[in-house]
């Protein structure tokens, strides 16, 4: 009788314990659940504030007025140089003119040999288009594939000159495959507008410079155009 009681008693503490372990470890995972959503909430808050922190540096480099990649004054600055530009322009009676530079297929060399030879190949058609006009020009990066300046005291006839000077250039550059070390084509397409032929209104005279770089590319790339209005 004193045996078939202990073994009950060694039975009820085993279950006891059993059921202990089992409260235990339901506990902690339940606090594991926890701990893992608490590290997923975290996670979100970082990645939130990793995007406002490029927002912050991009909005900076834009207050600054420099493009980060080419080290040229950015879009917002260029504006507002084209604007008072022009309107010295008008008032002391010069011509001026609107060049952009479009980099050839730069998607194509971004997919097909990665977005470092993209960046590298704006990189040195920045320093072309930076030695390609004079000090009193404002070169810029006007976004995307694309790069601008204003050429002061400069008629289209003499602005087709500086284009045309920096398409050769950007034709010589040599950049290679960095798997193959092969030779890499570069090409861009160069459009020109200028006042008083076209436009009084840097708006105006914007459109009509995209206008003519959609009908260059229409012809074939690598080519230097007037706008035609």
């Amino acid at each position: 009788m004193k045996a078939q009681f202990t073994r009950m008693l060694q039975n009820f503490h085993g279950q006891t314990h059993h059921r202990q372990v089992e409260q235990q470890v339901r506990k902690l995972q339940g606090h594991n659940v926890q701990l893992e959503r608490t590290v997923r909430e975290r996670e979100r808050e970082i990645d939130q504030l990793r995007h406002q922190l490029a927002n912050y540096e991009a909005r900076l480099q834009e207050l600054m007025g420099t493009d980060e990649l080419t080290g040229l004054p950015n879009r917002h600055i260029f504006k507002e140089h084209l604007t008072h530009s022009l309107k010295r322009a008008v008032r002391l009676g010069y011509s001026l003119s609107l060049m952009l530079v479009d980099v050839d297929h730069l998607r194509d060399i971004n997919l097909r040999y990665g977005h470092e030879v993209g960046d590298s190949v704006l990189i040195e058609i920045a320093k072309i288009l930076r030695s390609s006009v004079r000090e009193i020009d404002m070169p810029a990066r006007w976004g995307g594939e694309e790069l601008v300046a204003v050429l002061h005291e400069t008629d289209a006839e003499g602005a087709s000159v500086v284009a045309e000077r920096v398409r050769r250039r950007v034709g010589l550059l040599e950049v290679k495959d960095p798997r193959t070390g092969k030779p890499i084509k570069i090409s861009a397409t160069l459009a020109v507008a200028s006042y008083p032929q076209h436009s009084s209104e840097p708006q105006s005279l914007l459109e009509a410079v995209g206008d003519a770089l959609i009908v260059a590319k229409d012809k074939g790339c690598n080519v230097v155009i007037v706008a035609d209005r």
